[in-house]
């Protein structure tokens, strides 16, 4: 086929590919949707993404060419049957348009271009008004096409309505953060926690559902960065600290239905919590009236006559009404089932942790320096290294959250939180509580004062230090679940640095990398053990400065603690790794922990809701501290609010 007849087959066969293709990215996207939800292939969640950008692009592209056919009188008159019958397909293409209801965004950011959208939708319907007004009077079809355009219009329509309504500011706007309880300052809050565990509360399980139906409902409020109100705190500090055994379940459902929420258009539907009993009844009535009109349409093309037109015009007519009568109507009994799924407390979120580690990266990337100067001269190495060069997801995630539940649950019981001051320095630990509970030296201490991203690169190559020293220690359980909370966090570092703490540097992991590979030069490994061994030997043999030679120290004073007591050490590595997990999370956005659900989600999102849960101080009430100056200064005068002095009301 030439250059003439590949033109000349393309311009007539252009509308049919475009509306199939559309159908195709539409049936695509409703089954995989929902898979987004779960932990998927990177490669996978790439052709859903690729599905999500393309699906409006064709559908407006096929709106395009066949506007383009039908201002052209003479094609009209020449091709007749052919304009007649691809006018139908004009209503089926805005309902593409109006997208999936398991998909309305795919990042957070997406939300925000509402505004884009209703110009979009507002221009495409008057390209559809403005071929139905074209074209020429027909059979069935016709008919069939003004039944679903009103159908369309309101689909493509709602579109940008379903964005809006989940912006950052439409979600403050809606948000209750209104305090009708007693609780009206932190200093009342406290006071009424620390009265609750000193009556011997904290340990009696709850049967009982009060905190359920306070937060746990709305967690999406938290994801705004909006402190919630003491009194819900409170109930829900309770219900969590009796509920130990629940605690990943309910924050696996506070994820899932923040998803919801900020994703898809499930939460319309979510038993009164979001929106009013008329307007779910007015969404059903728009489903309903969709459905009965696609229906209507297959009758009224059925009774049309078709033997006029080309059997492939009138083929693919027919799979786009049954599949759009599908999807449509199948829709609604999906949700269903996926509320009913939730109803019975099934709801689920991934919940594996992430896992980098530095080592375990310089002994692959020996092995396979082929592969990495490849990825150099195809400029993707840096994709290439945060894709493939992680290690397998851990599945501790369960195990990791009892260890923070723990911790926050001992630093209300153990009387260590007492004041607004001392609750707030529990929220500022990041490994001193553990280190000064062990009664460790002074510099373990040191090494937790540096900078945030310094610390947590230090203790992760210690952490494997000692690992691979006591590999044959019967507490090496203890050592596998701190290595894992240790690559966690690395992990952060090097693929989500600005979720471990803003301003963090991975260029620090950078060139700790470029350091331990320049000592090893001359010298291939084995395997990640030997090549870890090499490492100490060689950090051993030489004096230097540097994070890898303050790792190598910091792994010392640890292996003295495990000469005085093997459980000891890891004791310590431990209660720092979980502090180090709290102190990050408590200080990421809201926003960015919304934005990582769009992606497979974070682990350090079930830390940080867990924490708000909790009773912590959030990142809000952190940034919005108003601290009293201590005395005069000549830059100005000094303010002392009366109602902030004696009530701290944050």
């Amino acid at each position: 086929m030439g250059f003439l007849e590949t033109v000349q087959w393309w311009e007539e066969w252009q509308l049919r590919v475009l509306v199939l293709a559309s159908l195709f990215l539409h049936c695509f996207l409703f089954f995989s949707a929902y898979l987004r939800k779960r932990r998927i292939p990177p490669w996978l969640r790439f052709l859903i993404w690729l599905a999500y950008l393309g699906s409006d692009a064709v559908a407006i592209y096929a709106l395009a060419a066949l506007f383009n056919r039908h201002k052209k009188q003479e094609w009209v008159s020449t091709h007749r049957s052919s304009s007649s019958m691809q006018v139908l397909w004009a209503p089926i293409l805005l309902l593409h348009l109006g997208g999936q209801d398991g998909i309305t965004a795919y990042n957070i950011e997406d939300n925000e271009l509402w505004r884009r959208h209703v110009l979009s939708a507002v221009s495409q319907v008057i390209v559809v008004m403005y071929v139905l007004w074209k074209s020429p009077p027909g059979d069935g079809e016709i008919f069939a096409a003004m039944i679903l355009v009103n159908v369309g219009i309101v689909k493509c329509l709602l579109k940008p309505w379903d964005l809006k309504r989940v912006s950052i500011n439409s979600l403050v706007d809606s948000s209750s953060s209104e305090d009708n309880g007693e609780i009206s300052s932190l200093h009342e809050y406290i006071r009424a926690a620390t009265q609750y565990f000193q009556a011997g509360h904290g340990g009696q399980p709850s049967h009982s559902s009060e905190g359920n139906k306070v937060e746990f409902e709305k967690p999406y409020d938290l994801f705004v960065d909006l402190a919630p109100p003491y009194s819900h705190r409170l109930s829900c500090l309770r219900h969590f600290v009796r509920n130990r055994d629940k605690a990943h379940r309910l924050l696996q459902y506070g994820l899932s239905v923040t998803f919801d929420r900020l994703y898809t258009k499930e939460s319309l539907l979510h038993n009164g919590s979001v929106y009013k009993f008329k307007l779910r009844d007015y969404i059903s009535y728009i489903r309903s009236l969709a459905a009965g009109s696609i229906i209507s349409a297959i009758v009224s093309f059925h009774g049309s006559n078709k033997e006029a037109y080309d059997r492939t015009d009138v083929n693919i007519t027919y799979a786009l009404l049954y599949f759009t009568a599908v999807l449509e109507i199948v829709i609604p009994y999906v949700m269903y089932f996926n509320r009913c799924y939730e109803w019975f407390g099934e709801r689920r979120w991934p919940d594996q942790v992430a896992q980098y580690n530095l080592i375990g990266y310089l002994a692959r990337n020996k092995k396979h320096s082929w592969f990495r100067k490849l990825a150099a001269l195809l400029v993707c190495k840096d994709y290439i290294d945060h894709l493939w060069w992680c290690t397998r997801p851990s599945k501790s995630s369960r195990d990791i959250t009892e260890l923070v539940h723990g911790y926050v649950t001992k630093g209300w019981t153990d009387h260590h939180i007492k004041d607004v001051a001392t609750y707030r320095a529990f929220n500022d630990n990041r490994g001193k509580w553990t280190i000064g509970r062990e009664q460790c030296t002074i510099n373990l201490e040191l090494s937790i004062r540096r900078p945030f991203d310094e610390s947590v690169l230090i203790w992760h190559l210690a952490t494997d230090f000692c690992f691979y020293q006591t590999s044959q220690s019967p507490s090496i359980a203890d050592g596998r679940r701190c290595r894992e909370m240790s690559n966690y966090m690395a992990y952060l570092l090097f693929v989500n640095p600005e979720m471990l703490m803003t301003g963090a540097r991975r260029s620090l992991l950078k060139a700790a990398y470029r350091k331990l590979k320049d000592m090893l030069k001359e010298y291939t490994p084995l395997d990640e053990k030997e090549l870890a061994h090499t490492i100490i030997q060689r950090v051993k043999d030489t004096e230097g400065s540097g994070i890898v030679y303050d790792a190598w120290c910091l792994a010392n004073d640890l292996m003295d603690l495990h000469m005085e007591d093997e459980e000891k050490m890891w004791r310590v590595i431990q209660g720092v790794w979980v502090e180090m997990l709290c102190f990050s999370a408590g200080r990421c956005r809201g926003y960015l922990h919304a934005k990582s659900l769009g992606n497979g989600g974070e682990y350090l999102s079930y830390v940080w809701l867990l924490l708000s849960f909790m009773g912590k101080e959030t990142l809000a009430e952190r940034m919005q501290r108003t601290e009293l100056c201590e005395g005069a200064t000549t830059a100005g005068p000094t303010w002392a609010s009366p109602t902030l002095a004696g009530d701290e009301n944050v």
